[in-house]
């Protein structure tokens, strides 16, 4: 029952901050994921109502006090002034929240058991991304200057072509590397000196292997990220 409730907890977070927790993967956490989506919407959808009629009871009581304290025969609110009183409450800050996590909720629900997909909520998902931006800036600097990258021509061994840069690259296998109208493929990745420690071999691309991703790359690419 701990573990049900805390992946309910989970579920709310963005990705990067699932992945720490081990049952993140099983079947049980999609039944947390779900209930956390239920739970969201049924309690913001029921706040929203018992803050209406709360809300209502209290602000026509007001209006229907204010006309009898100016000499007013009758004593119930009229129907504008329920209108009134409606549009203004719909349009309260706190109404709008207690909308959209209704509907946020309902959404992560329907994610959940549609596609089993898990999506936290968005204050969260923005507090995470504004930490992320952070600890990248802070990455970079790291790094150092961007720099140029240093290529390398190789013959009769197992790669054609060795990179040396200053920032790392998300290649993979799967990507086809385009370079002076060749194509190629990742061969291995190490680790060197600065200030261009991230090493990338790469061989010609073998005879009808299907290309699923083709980046035209350029030795100066670090520099024009950075503009």
């Amino acid at each position: 029952m701990f573990r049900l409730l805390l992946g309910m907890i989970v579920s709310l977070f963005p990705e990067q901050y699932r992945k720490w927790w081990s049952g993140a993967a099983t079947e049980d956490f999609r039944v947390a994921t779900i209930l956390s989506g239920a739970v969201q919407a049924i309690g913001c959808f029921g706040l929203y109502i018992g803050r209406y009629l709360y809300f209502m009871e209290y602000r026509l009581g007001t209006i229907s006090q204010a006309a009898v304290d100016k000499g007013a025969l009758a004593v119930g609110a009229s129907p504008a002034a329920g209108f009134a009183s409606t549009v203004e409450y719909v349009f309260s800050p706190l109404s709008i929240l207690l909308t959209y996590f209704t509907l946020e909720g309902a959404l992560r629900l329907i994610a959940a058991v549609a596609t089993e997909e898990t999506t936290g909520t968005l204050p969260l998902c923005v507090v995470g991304w504004v930490i992320g931006r952070v600890q990248a800036r802070q990455a970079e600097r790291a790094l150092g200057v961007p720099m140029e990258d240093e290529v390398h021509r190789f013959v009769g061994i197992d790669y054609d072509l060795g990179i040396a840069s200053s920032r790392p690259k998300k290649w993979d296998r799967l990507l086809t590397i385009e370079f002076e109208e060749k194509n190629y493929e990742l061969y291995d990745q190490k680790l060197g000196a600065a200030p261009r420690p991230y090493i990338y071999l790469l061989k010609a691309l073998s005879p009808g292997r299907l290309i699923r991703g083709l980046h035209h790359y350029r030795p100066d690419e670090n520099l024009l990220e950075k503009k």
